[in-house]
């Protein structure tokens, strides 16, 4: 374990140890984090990416990562640009950003030679997860949960609902009730990726978790992200019947989720 991270060691809670951490994203700008990490050496590290609008703790962040954290696995689960802890604007910031903040958490580990070996992200996360893992070399597995097929279907949702309001200046998207404000190329940069031809590119292991009753990103998404990773070791995992988008109400959910990567890193990258 790399020294910068070796004070996490007086910090113990039951088997694991959590502790703030921040590193910069390459725009002049400092992301805030937190690493879940064993109580013991970590077998290897991981990234965990939140939801949309979401900060770090998060219920989904908080729960898979604490939970990989005692099985073994120390995740850095992060704040992007904007949001929670981090520096900048949100309205600044796009999806091409959130690629570059993720890239920025794996070579922020990577510099303490502990590059991680999975990223998760959940939602819109996941889906900036599909393109960003092209320049993560050592990323063994990549997992989305409850994750849009493609940026711009999300944004066709959000017009066919009625949720976003479009004008010179940007866009105001209304996320379960509560107003965002995005820069003039916030949509423009959502319908210009390319998420559809890097998932048909994967060749790594896809986990693709999703609630079958998900009331904001619909089964369907899930479905389409893996029949599109045709050359990927893709595996569509049905979570349970009474599972939510973000997993606020069970715990056995995020549980789920960890255990079936567990299941997967100790036969493939332990």
């Amino acid at each position: 374990m790399p020294a910068a991270f070796s004070f996490l060691y007086n910090l113990h809670m039951n088997t694991r140890t959590s502790t703030k951490v921040s590193f910069p994203n390459g725009r002049g700008q400092n992301l805030a984090a937190i690493l879940d990490a064993p109580a013991d050496t970590p077998l290897f590290y991981g990234l965990f990416g939140p939801c949309f609008t979401c900060p770090k703790e998060t219920h989904a962040a908080a729960k898979v990562c604490r939970a990989l954290a005692e099985d073994g696995v120390a995740m850095l689960r992060f704040d992007v640009t904007g949001v929670g802890g981090s520096e900048g604007r949100a309205a600044d910031t796009d999806f091409t950003s959130r690629i570059s903040d993720m890239r920025a958490a794996y070579d922020f580990l990577s510099a303490h030679d502990t590059a991680p070996k999975i990223m998760i992200g959940h939602s819109i996360s996941g889906t900036a997860a599909l393109s960003a893992v092209r320049h993560m070399p050592d990323i063994g597995l990549i997992a989305t949960i409850g994750s849009p097929s493609d940026p711009a279907a999300v944004i066709a949702k959000f017009r066919r609902n009625g949720d976003i309001d479009e004008t010179e200046d940007g866009a105001t998207i209304n996320v379960l009730g509560t107003p965002h404000h995005f820069g003039a190329h916030f949509v423009a940069d959502m319908l210009s990726q390319t998420v559809a031809e890097d998932t048909a590119a994967l060749t790594r292991k896809l986990m693709v978790f999703h609630a079958p009753h998900d009331r904001i990103v619909s089964y369907d998404n899930a479905e389409t992200i893996t029949a599109r990773a045709a050359k990927a070791d893709a595996e569509l995992i049905r979570l349970d019947d009474a599972a939510t988008h973000l997993f606020e109400n069970r715990g056995d959910d995020a549980l789920f989720v960890a255990e079936t990567i567990m299941l997967w890193c100790r036969r493939h990258l332990v």
